[in-house]
């Protein structure tokens, strides 16, 4: 998810910063404390998910594919 984050420049950098420091938090929970914060963990990343979605609708990345393939498409018949 961060990485998907960081390659997307339309998501907002403070998502981007706050899904690191949510990241290192739960790599420094103590695993005696895991299992009761762990349910916390789960709804930080369905809200990063809808955050993810929220700026970069899917709508937006579809619209791109048809020109990709128009490119290569006029390229094949060039050829």
């Amino acid at each position: 998810m961060i990485t998907q984050a960081e390659e997307k420049p339309c998501v907002d950098s403070e998502v981007v910063k706050d899904l690191h420091e949510t990241y290192a938090a739960l790599q420094d929970e103590p695993k005696n404390t895991l299992e009761h914060k762990l349910q916390y963990y789960i709804e930080k990343q369905y809200k990063f998910d809808e955050e993810l979605r929220k700026d970069c609708p899917i709508e937006d990345e579809e619209l791109e594919i048809p020109e990709v393939v128009e490119e290569v498409s006029s390229d094949a018949e060039i050829m």
